[in-house]
């Protein structure tokens, strides 16, 4: 199974503004690692860099065609491939069920057609960015599971699941 792990705007979906999460939810980065906790997860170069170091609750597989990673980095049992396909075949060559993708933008584009899920936190606010999450499109129905507000912001932990459940898209990926 395929599943995405994404924060955006309700509204105008923004994702990422200059490279930057452009809030700072405390019980949202929380989920994030509940969701994550003793998996794989898969997510793009920027996404990282964002991030900055690596996650001690799951293993980060990053994709990037042109970053080579430092020794250090693979040392910290980051794990490094060219395109999304490699990375979901590394991960399930780990016999991983679950495969996680974590951002960005492009990353997200070339996941969707074959997600079965996706975990999202959709904020009421607005934000103005750079970087955005794709509609998802037929097919998708979802549930809210909670609803927080923080620093003046309402947000929502939606799941969101494909009819398709089982089989989407390219089996490769």
């Amino acid at each position: 199974m395929i599943s995405l792990l994404v924060a955006y705007t309700k509204n105008k979906r923004v994702i990422g503004a200059q490279g930057k999460i452009p809030w700072n939810l405390s019980s949202e980065r929380n989920r994030f690692k509940q969701i994550c906790r003793d998996k794989y997860v898969i997510m793009g170069r920027k996404s990282y860099e964002e991030i900055g170091h690596p996650l001690s609750y799951c293993s980060l597989v990053i994709v990037s065609r042109q970053w080579i990673a430092s020794p250090a980095a693979r040392n910290d049992g980051i794990h490094f491939c060219s395109s999304l396909e490699d990375a979901v075949s590394y991960c399930r060559s780990q016999g991983q069920e679950e495969i996680l993708i974590a951002g960005g933008g492009s990353i997200y584009e070339q996941a969707l057609p074959y997600a079965n899920k996706i975990y999202a936190t959709e904020i009421e606010a607005d934000f103005e960015g750079d970087v955005f999450f794709p509609e998802l499109g037929d097919g998708w129905t979802g549930t809210v599971d909670e609803t927080h507000e923080e620093n003046g912001i309402v947000y929502r932990y939606m799941t969101y699941r494909h009819c398709e459940h089982e089989v989407r898209g390219n089996p490769e990926l």
